[in-house]
């Protein structure tokens, strides 16, 4: 295990050697910076939010008031909040009714319904969805409670100024209050 001192040098000498910087959003060291002052992830999470019409603290408020899990399996093991890392790093999915304002490529903000893991948002949601409009398939009591209160739409996901637009998801701060929760620490002061 490195000690304090030999991972100061080794930033220190990557730093000075590299035609890295930090990235202005997360604080994370890169390589190379887009757009500025911004590494790729950050890059891309902020595109695919203003995408779907939100704002970070948006994005960050709907994320709290699910208790930064998945809205419907409740996996919190995505790369960005400190759980087991994946193969390949990517954000939370966006989940939208596609039904709602007949927008096409792009998506009103009253759209959203909540954050889903890849999974529950590329399989498990469209297959039940397309089932139910057809007439067909077994109710599921779990997606049918996701559906008809969406975590977006609750009070608990408005926004806190000074709190959920104060970092980028992939923001250590953001994992520490994910870590928190996960702890079952519920309020954000000790006692609380």
């Amino acid at each position: 295990m490195l000690s304090p001192d030999d991972i100061v040098k080794a930033m220190t000498r990557i730093e000075l050697e590299g035609d890295g910087d930090f990235c202005d959003r997360c604080g994370e060291w890169a390589a190379r910076l887009r757009r500025g002052r911004e590494c790729q992830p950050c890059y891309r999470l902020r595109r695919s939010i203003a995408m779907y019409g939100l704002t970070i603290a948006r994005y960050n408020a709907i994320w709290r008031a699910q208790d930064f899990r998945c809205a419907l399996c409740g996996d919190n093991e995505e790369p960005c909040d400190g759980g087991i890392p994946h193969v390949r790093r990517r954000p939370w999915q966006i989940d939208h009714d596609h039904h709602c304002c007949g927008m096409k490529g792009s998506s009103n903000r009253c759209c959203v319904r909540g954050l889903l893991c890849r999974s529950c948002n590329l399989n498990e949601l469209p297959a039940y969805e397309r089932r139910r409009r057809l007439g067909r398939g077994i109710p599921n009591a779990v997606i049918d409670a996701y559906l008809n209160d969406p975590p977006a739409q609750r009070p608990e996901a408005r926004v806190i100024r000074g709190r959920d637009d104060a970092y980028l998801p992939t923001s250590w701060a953001f994992i520490h209050d994910a870590e928190v929760v996960e702890n079952g620490h519920i309020g954000w002061w000790p006692g609380s």
